[in-house]
């Protein structure tokens, strides 16, 4: 699709999100597997992330995705807008977050540990693609993601469905089982049983599955980023905005 510039359209009526988004960031995942999750109509603007559009740097000060538009309303930050979804539309689809308190703070001690030990590893690993910084990847996944699925004993990392630990965690691990597809990254069953396991299961789950990309579009996403020319849109439907030229 080609680029669009200046400002996107109103916000249909009938629609009462929108989100600035890009195709494959995995911080503008979360935000729409929160509202699909909800069940919550959005319209969805994505932006090319070098040449930014302006009324994406109008709305958040670092020119980053997601953004969340709703009554008004802008919220910044991923994490941030997965819990503004979840209070804002409370009778709306699946219960994000849990109700006791301190299962809902151990969801977000999972995601604090996840975003601190496994995100940064794995964009390390994916940069660097060398035997020691895969091999650092696979133990941090050991760690955070294999062990709590065997010492929970449930089907999904925020217990018998899917919540927000799975949501907030789920695209780094998408685009995971890509580079094991593409042969770049070994994941072996032996010592992963349940990390497989869960990722066959996240892949068919109804409101996740709508939301995966392709082994294939993973690929042409991680190369234009190795070559230094981002494809932000491929093989996608959504509008995609840039700034002037």
């Amino acid at each position: 699709m080609a680029a669009l510039h200046g400002d996107p359209p109103p916000i249909p009526a009938d629609t009462p999100v929108r989100i600035y988004s890009m195709e494959y960031c995995p911080f503008a995942q979360r935000s729409r597997l929160a509202l699909t999750a909800k069940g919550v109509k959005f319209d969805v603007i994505n932006c090319h992330l070098k040449n930014k559009p302006k009324f994406l740097t109008d709305a958040h000060p670092n020119g980053t995705v997601p953004v969340l538009l709703h009554k008004g309303n802008v919220i910044l930050e991923s994490e941030i807008t997965v819990e503004y979804v979840d209070q804002a539309f409370p009778d709306q689809g699946k219960k994000l977050y849990p109700e006791d308190a301190a299962e809902r703070a151990k969801a977000r001690v999972q995601i604090t540990f996840f975003g601190q030990k496994v995100i940064p590893q794995f964009y390390k690993a994916l940069r660097e693609t060398s035997d020691e910084e895969i091999g650092k990847l696979l133990d941090v996944l050991e760690r955070w993601v294999e062990e709590p699925l065997r010492k929970q004993g449930t089907p999904y990392l925020g217990g018998q469905d899917y919540n927000t630990v799975d949501i907030n965690t789920w695209p780094w691990l998408e685009r995971l089982d890509a580079r094991v597809q593409h042969g770049a990254i070994s994941l072996p069953e032996e010592r992963f049983p349940n990390l497989v396991a869960y990722i066959r299961r996240m892949k068919s789950t109804p409101g996740i599955a709508e939301l995966v990309h392709s082994a294939e579009d993973y690929k042409v996403a991680f190369d234009s980023y190795a070559k230094g020319e981002p494809n932000y849109n491929y093989n996608s439907p959504h509008p995609f905005y840039e700034g002037e030229v």
